[in-house]
Protein backbone atom coordinates (compact mmCIF):
# COMPACT_ATOMS: atom_id res chain seq x y z
CA UNK A 1 0.00 0.00 0.00
CA UNK A 2 1.56 3.43 -0.81
CA UNK A 3 0.59 6.19 1.15
CA UNK A 4 1.80 10.10 0.59
CA UNK A 5 0.84 13.23 1.94
CA UNK A 6 -1.62 15.68 0.18
CA UNK A 7 -1.78 19.31 1.47
CA UNK A 8 -5.51 19.20 1.16
CA UNK A 9 -6.01 16.16 3.05
CA UNK A 10 -4.37 14.86 5.60
CA UNK A 11 -3.41 11.39 3.83
CA UNK A 12 -4.32 9.61 0.83
CA UNK A 13 -3.93 5.60 0.58
CA UNK A 14 -3.93 4.24 -2.87
CA UNK A 15 -6.98 2.15 -1.84
CA UNK A 16 -8.76 5.10 -1.93
CA UNK A 17 -11.47 6.04 -4.55
CA UNK A 18 -9.78 7.75 -7.46
CA UNK A 19 -13.12 9.28 -8.76
CA UNK A 20 -16.07 10.63 -6.82
CA UNK A 21 -19.70 11.63 -7.80
CA UNK A 22 -20.30 15.66 -7.98
CA UNK A 23 -22.50 14.62 -5.12
CA UNK A 24 -19.50 12.95 -2.95
CA UNK A 25 -17.08 15.77 -4.16
CA UNK A 26 -20.13 18.39 -2.73
CA UNK A 27 -19.80 16.63 0.53
CA UNK A 28 -15.59 16.82 0.39
CA UNK A 29 -15.55 20.60 0.10
CA UNK A 30 -18.63 21.55 1.88
CA UNK A 31 -20.77 23.02 -0.80
CA UNK A 32 -24.11 21.95 -2.25
CA UNK A 33 -24.32 19.96 -5.65
CA UNK A 34 -25.20 23.12 -7.83
CA UNK A 35 -22.25 24.56 -7.46
CA UNK A 36 -19.97 21.66 -7.52
CA UNK A 37 -22.11 21.05 -11.56
CA UNK A 38 -21.32 25.27 -11.90
CA UNK A 39 -17.60 24.80 -11.55
CA UNK A 40 -17.04 21.69 -13.47
CA UNK A 41 -19.18 23.73 -16.37
CA UNK A 42 -16.99 26.74 -15.69
CA UNK A 43 -13.73 24.40 -15.92
CA UNK A 44 -12.82 25.52 -12.63
CA UNK A 45 -13.09 22.17 -11.29
CA UNK A 46 -12.05 19.23 -14.08
CA UNK A 47 -14.06 15.74 -13.87
CA UNK A 48 -14.05 13.20 -16.62
CA UNK A 49 -17.21 11.44 -18.17
CA UNK A 50 -17.28 7.41 -18.21
CA UNK A 51 -20.67 6.44 -19.95
CA UNK A 52 -23.16 8.78 -18.94
CA UNK A 53 -21.45 9.43 -15.76
CA UNK A 54 -19.51 12.33 -14.46
CA UNK A 55 -16.96 11.76 -12.15
CA UNK A 56 -14.96 14.21 -10.36
CA UNK A 57 -11.05 13.62 -9.69
CA UNK A 58 -9.82 13.58 -6.20
CA UNK A 59 -6.36 14.82 -7.23
CA UNK A 60 -8.97 17.94 -8.71
CA UNK A 61 -10.38 18.57 -5.82
CA UNK A 62 -7.36 18.94 -3.96
CA UNK A 63 -5.62 21.05 -6.87
CA UNK A 64 -9.21 23.44 -6.94
CA UNK A 65 -8.34 24.46 -3.19
CA UNK A 66 -5.21 24.53 -3.10
CA UNK A 67 -5.42 27.20 -5.85
CA UNK A 68 -8.29 29.06 -3.84
CA UNK A 69 -5.40 29.04 -1.16
CA UNK A 70 -3.14 30.55 -3.66
CA UNK A 71 -5.59 33.17 -4.55
CA UNK A 72 -6.04 34.41 -0.87
CA UNK A 73 -2.35 34.65 0.05
CA UNK A 74 -2.33 37.43 -2.56
CA UNK A 75 -1.03 40.34 -1.40
CA UNK A 76 -4.20 43.01 0.42
CA UNK A 77 -4.15 46.09 -2.28
CA UNK A 78 -3.17 49.09 -0.84
CA UNK A 79 -5.98 52.18 -0.69
CA UNK A 80 -5.57 55.35 -2.68
CA UNK A 81 -4.13 57.91 -0.47
CA UNK A 82 -7.63 59.74 -0.96
CA UNK A 83 -8.90 56.54 1.04
CA UNK A 84 -6.93 56.87 3.22
CA UNK A 85 -7.19 60.81 4.02
CA UNK A 86 -10.84 60.00 4.22
CA UNK A 87 -10.91 57.24 6.77
CA UNK A 88 -8.55 59.49 8.94
CA UNK A 89 -10.98 62.53 8.47
CA UNK A 90 -13.75 60.51 10.18
CA UNK A 91 -11.71 59.02 12.74
CA UNK A 92 -10.55 62.28 13.81
CA UNK A 93 -14.08 63.73 13.53
CA UNK A 94 -15.36 61.27 16.15
CA UNK A 95 -12.41 61.83 18.56
CA UNK A 96 -12.88 65.35 18.56
CA UNK A 97 -16.66 66.02 17.21
CA UNK A 98 -15.15 68.68 15.03
CA UNK A 99 -14.09 68.19 11.28
CA UNK A 100 -10.52 68.38 11.01
CA UNK A 101 -9.97 67.91 7.33
CA UNK A 102 -10.48 69.97 4.58
CA UNK A 103 -9.87 69.79 0.68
Amino acid sequence: MIVWEDPVTESVTSDDKLLVTPEEASRRLSVGRTTIYELMASGELQSVSIGRCRRVPVISLSSFVNRLIGDATVEPRVPPPAVEREAACRYADKASHEVKCEG
